[in-house]
């Protein structure tokens, strides 16, 4: 019987020295939200609209501040003078806009060339919070040298714009 009385009291004193550990368990939901990417269309193409090359090459800047602003190229007034206009949507999107860095040549019916180069973007970041569109304008300079042989000129390739997610 002392031996049942001293295991238990073994038992006992075991017990009271045993940490009790409590567990507690919290649950979480989790959500998203899928928005539709960005997207970006052209609206319209830059154009010098009609020349007249004078007595010396020049350099003309293709923006809506800057047209027929070059002393020796004459731009018409014709109507036909655009910068590049791209339409951007999207929802909840923070992004940039680069626009390519390389010249672009333009080529007449005789293979004359003139060469389109500085292209930039009047916006560089946008952050569109809303569904609406917005837009985008490229510019460049157009390099005309003296006594440019007549024709209507077009791009060999298009010029890119990319749109960049911040």
């Amino acid at each position: 019987m002392k031996a049942k009385l001293f295991i238990s009291l073994i038992l006992l004193i075991t017990l009271f020295q045993l940490e009790v550990k409590a567990q507690a368990t919290a649950y979480a939901n989790i959500y998203a939200t899928v928005v539709a990417p960005a997207a970006m269309i052209k609206e319209m193409d830059l154009s010098a609209g009609e020349i007249i090359a004078t007595k010396g090459a020049s350099s003309n800047a293709l923006s809506v501040q800057n047209i027929n602003s070059a002393e020796n190229v004459n731009l018409s007034q014709n109507g036909k003078t655009t910068v590049a206009a791209f339409q951007v949507t999207g929802k909840n999107n923070t992004y940039a806009i680069t626009v390519q860095n390389q010249p672009v040549v333009l080529l007449n019916e005789s293979a004359n060339s003139v060469t389109v180069n500085n292209f930039t973007s009047e916006t560089a970041m946008i952050s569109n919070t809303d569904n609406g569109a917005q837009r985008i304008s490229v510019s460049a300079n157009l390099n005309v040298s003296k006594n440019q042989p007549t024709g209507y000129y077009n791009s060999t390739a298009p010029f890119n714009v990319t749109l960049n997610y911040n």
